[in-house]
């Protein structure tokens, strides 16, 4: 009798993305949210705004996900942000907080 295992992992893949230049403060800066609607983003990305309220003055935040943006995609599990989204998104914010919690 031959067992044959299987493994239900896929395939590793390796990529490398440049870290973004970092921001000498917060302070007066617009600060983007995404919540790609798993349970808890929501939760997570409301947490970092409430943190980065309390130490830097003056920030603005702009909220990704779910249908916050009339006329823009519906951004959810099922429907990420694509690199047509993400360069508006780049125009609209100085940084970006992303949360995929669930």
């Amino acid at each position: 009798m031959k067992l044959n295992i299987l493994s239900p992992a896929a395939n590793r893949i390796d990529f490398k993305v440049p870290q973004a230049k970092r921001l000498d403060t917060l302070a007066g800066k617009t600060i983007g949210l995404y919540n790609n609607m798993t349970g808890g983003a929501d939760v997570a990305v409301d947490r970092a705004a409430q943190l980065i309220s309390d130490r830097f003055s003056n920030v603005k935040f702009e909220r990704y996900g779910g249908p916050v943006r009339e006329g823009r995609p519906v951004l959810s599990r099922a429907v990420h942000i694509d690199e047509d989204e993400a360069n508006k998104i780049a125009t609209e914010v100085d940084a970006m907080i992303g949360a995929t919690a669930h």
